[in-house]
């Protein structure tokens, strides 16, 4: 199996044409039905059903498209990769939601400046999923909130800031002109839940200051951007970190009473030798800490 063959079967599923996918690729249509044909013996059946007037997907064709989709996303990052660290000017970073961008772009910005052709590769998904990828050197750091189980096999962590729980409505709710609600604010309120599984995940937290699924609607959602959302289309009050609010004229954060709190910052490989990786993380503990306020680095740093 070679990428060859994966992006002849991706844009021949895209189109469900032999003929656009050629042109796409700028192949000729006998090559991409080859390659396609030759991916179909590896895989022990057919990818497509062929007639005369249309091309549609078989069962397996179906099953595999998400898996051929990863792998090539999986082999041009690798690729970028491999390219930019073979110079060192390359940075491979992990995040779980776009709020985060806000705060690490002067971050990279900084690095950009400092290093002369600095490139970075983004990659969101689940933390949990980013840190394997980190064990497995496809990323050089993990942006996300603390978890002791994640800190095993090589991987450390550097936390730059503890972070709370915010309260955001819409500008029309009841509590919109409060500068602090809590649980008693909000009793029987629909709630839409973001919350970090650092907070989640201690017992104590669902008694003291954290809602918890009663005779309310209850939404949970993985990201900020679901829970704007769902707060604007009327689902009730969201809980978010902090750290994932930004000024929105349609919305208003409020502090959340009692929240406890989970520290943030970023997983990384012990013992790396990565020079780029070492003045990242002096610029994020700088940034991240105290804006605009120089900090050294945490004594248990081992660049």
């Amino acid at each position: 199996m070679n990428t060859t063959q994966l992006e002849c079967f991706v844009q021949v599923a895209q189109n469900l044409s032999f003929r656009r996918a050629a042109e796409e690729l700028h192949l000729s249509q006998p090559t991409v039905s080859k390659q396609v044909a030759s991916l179909e013996d590896e895989l022990g059946g057919s990818l497509f059903i062929r007639t005369t007037r249309e091309v549609a997907l078989t069962e397996l064709g179906e099953s595999f498209l998400r898996d051929a989709r990863e792998i090539l996303r999986l082999a041009y990052a690798a690729g970028e990769r491999a390219r930019h660290h073979a110079i060192g000017h390359s940075l491979a970073v992990g995040y779980s939601d776009a709020c985060e961008l806000m705060r690490l772009a002067p971050v990279l910005d900084r690095l950009r400046k400092l290093h002369e052709g600095f490139h970075v590769v983004l990659n969101q998904g689940p933390r949990d999923a980013n840190v394997t990828m980190l064990m497995r050197e496809q990323l050089d750091v993990v942006m996300g909130f603390e978890a002791e189980a994640l800190v095993t096999g090589g991987i450390g962590f550097t936390g730059l800031l503890e972070d709370v729980l915010s309260c955001v409505v819409r500008v029309d709710s009841p509590l919109a002109e409060r500068g602090e609600v809590g649980l008693g604010d909000v009793k029987g309120m629909a709630q839409v839940l973001c919350i970090s599984p650092g907070l989640r995940r201690r017992d104590y937290i669902a008694r003291t200051s954290i809602p918890t699924p009663s005779d309310v609607q209850v939404t949970q959602c993985a990201t900020s951007s679901e829970a704007y959302a769902l707060v604007d289309a009327g689902f009730g009050y969201a809980l978010v970190p902090s750290l994932y609010t930004m000024p929105d004229p349609f919305h208003r954060i409020l502090r959340w009473k009692g929240s406890p709190s989970v520290r943030y910052g970023f997983y990384h490989r012990i013992g790396s030798r990565y020079d780029l990786m070492s003045d990242f993380a002096n610029i994020a503990v700088e940034t991240y800490c105290r804006p605009n306020y120089a900090r050294p680095l945490p004594e248990n740093w081992q660049p």
